[in-house]
């Protein structure tokens, strides 16, 4: 099993971090993500726990689950739909609010992995794990800019 885990400090509030992490059409704009779309709306907001996200990657196809939806807090989801040969065991991205007044935030961005190739598949949960990392990193970089910095 494969434990990804990055982090971010923000000099925004949590609220508004969360907003940008949410927002699922926003993925589009992260490097190698074709297109985002909701298969399946959530409760209570549209991207909100059950939401089914459809993303398109390169030769990826990917199905994700929203199983955690705390605005300002935290946002889990799981992998239930893949083209990789990995089972997700499930993702969070963490929002720590950040000194006394709140307006920092440092983002922890946690998931675990599991491959399903009958060979080498500690070799496989770590070459993918490495490129999750990446992408959550690029990520986290992408938001900061979009964040004003």
């Amino acid at each position: 099993m494969q434990t990804i885990h990055v982090s971010r400090d923000f000099d925004v509030d949590a609220a508004t971090i969360f907003d940008v992490i949410a927002d699922h059409e926003g993925y589009a704009q992260l490097p190698g993500v074709r297109s985002v779309s909701l298969r399946a709306e959530g409760t209570p907001e549209r991207g909100g726990v059950g939401a089914e996200r459809v993303v398109q990657l390169p030769g990826i196809h990917l199905v994700e689950q929203i199983t955690e939806y705390q605005p300002g807090e935290s946002l889990g989801y799981r992998i239930i739909e893949s083209s990789l040969p990995i089972h997700h065991l499930g993702a969070r991205i963490l929002l720590q609010p950040l000194g006394t007044n709140a307006i920092r935030t440092r983002v922890h961005w946690t998931s675990r992995l599991r491959a399903t190739t009958p060979f080498a598949a500690n070799w496989a949960a770590l070459a993918i794990g490495q490129q999750m990392r990446l992408a959550y990193r690029g990520a986290l970089e992408i938001w900061a800019r979009r964040l004003g910095y």
